[in-house]
């Protein structure tokens, strides 16, 4: 049995009829709670990153930090030894090579006369004057304390007004204490009064205050004792007399000279 035309019409129009795109599929997208979990994880990331850049930057300064200061500290104690094992003394020209030293105020300071090898720091300020005094002295800076080293030449003194060259060879010093040897006790002395003399051995203790605590760290104490390989060159010596021993010129033995033709 046919269907009328009509029926078929109305059929073949429905079967037509579009229907909406969203019938046949669904559309991609990122939800808001996707793009906030995203933002979060990606937020967390950078937050880790910043932290471990942040520590790797802060133990990188504090390895270069205490680098810097085992180094200063070794020029400190090398500076220390050599301008002490160098010393000269002449007791003619005392006022020019007098051995000072103060240790009664709370860090000890001391001053003498030597000549320096040119690894000495500073030597390249002087040229060809190994000869200097040298001056070591704790003095208060920035609300810290630092050990600091002045030196001049001997040949030329510095006028009024004038200062040497400072130079620090350390910082948060803590504690810088001095002894002498006495032969005659053989005990140390905790002063050297005898200006015209070299004591034969120094010992010296250079501490450092820790930053954690704000005291004197025992683990950074550095001791040395050091001997003095001079002794004082007497005005005798420097200026011979009748009554030096072999300084009286007729008591020499004759210079024998070639005879002189005429």
């Amino acid at each position: 049995m046919k269907l009328p035309l009509f029926s078929q019409a109305n059929s073949r129009h429905q079967l037509r009829v579009p229907r909406w795109p969203g019938h046949f599929f669904r559309s991609s997208a990122f939800t808001l709670i996707e793009i906030m979990v995203a933002i979060g994880v990606l937020g967390g990331l950078m937050v880790a990153i910043f932290a471990s850049w942040q520590a790797i930057v802060r133990s990188s300064q504090i390895g270069i930090t205490a680098a810097v200061e085992a180094h200063r500290t070794r020029v400190a104690v090398r500076s220390l030894t050599d301008a002490m094992s160098s010393t000269v003394l002449y007791e003619l020209n005392m006022p020019y090579y007098a051995f000072l030293a103060d240790t009664t105020e709370s860090f000890a300071a001391f001053s003498l006369v030597a000549r320096l090898p040119s690894s000495f720091p500073g030597s390249g300020l002087f040229f060809d004057q190994p000869l200097r005094r040298v001056t070591f002295s704790v003095e208060p800076t920035n609300s810290t304390h630092q050990l600091i080293m002045r030196q001049n030449p001997i040949l030329s003194p510095l006028e009024e007004g004038q200062e040497a060259y400072p130079m620090v060879l350390a910082k948060n010093v803590g504690a810088f204490t001095m002894e002498f040897l006495d032969l005659r006790s053989g005990e140390w002395m905790p002063e050297w009064i005898y200006t015209n003399q070299i004591p034969p051995m120094v010992r010296f203790s250079l501490g450092f205050i820790s930053k954690e605590t704000g005291k004197v760290d025992d683990k950074r104490m550095i001791k040395r004792i050091i001997q003095i390989p001079a002794s004082t060159v007497r005005a005798t010596w420097q200026r011979p007399t009748p009554n030096t021993p072999g300084g009286n010129i007729s008591n020499r033995a004759p210079i024998r000279t070639a005879p002189t033709r005429r």
